[in-house]
């Protein structure tokens, strides 16, 4: 049974590189920026005043694109489990097992869909 459970409406986004400005400063794209507080906005009206996980962990995070425009099935996970940082775990190094599916022609019902599961002791 998953801790956590999310659905996230709208066109699932890549995490995109920093980029850094003519001075050398580097900061992160609008867009991921935009897209990480939306994941983040999904769990806190989900799971009002959780208390982030701190033990190890399974994430399983499937992604329903409109598009078939080639994205990078790494990217959208990362995109994920950097926004839930802090919020739905103490930090993303306690994933042990990332699954990452990506599945095309959602059409009006792209989405993400992302499950939490603390590991069990081997």
């Amino acid at each position: 049974m998953p801790r956590f459970a999310l659905r996230i409406g709208g066109e699932p986004l890549p995490k995109e590189r920093p980029r850094a400005t003519k001075s050398g400063r580097s900061f992160t794209p609008k867009r991921t920026r935009e897209a990480e507080a939306r994941v983040l906005a999904a769990f806190r009206a989900a799971y009002p005043g959780a208390e982030p996980l701190t033990g190890r962990l399974l994430v399983e995070a499937r992604f329903y694109r409109a598009t078939r425009r080639g994205v990078d099935a790494d990217n959208l996970g990362k995109l994920a489990t950097d926004a839930l940082n802090g919020a739905a775990y103490a930090d993303d190094e306690q994933i042990e097992d990332l699954r990452i599916k990506r599945f095309y022609g959602a059409g009006d019902d792209a989405r993400t869909e992302i499950r939490i599961f603390e590991a069990s002791a081997s």
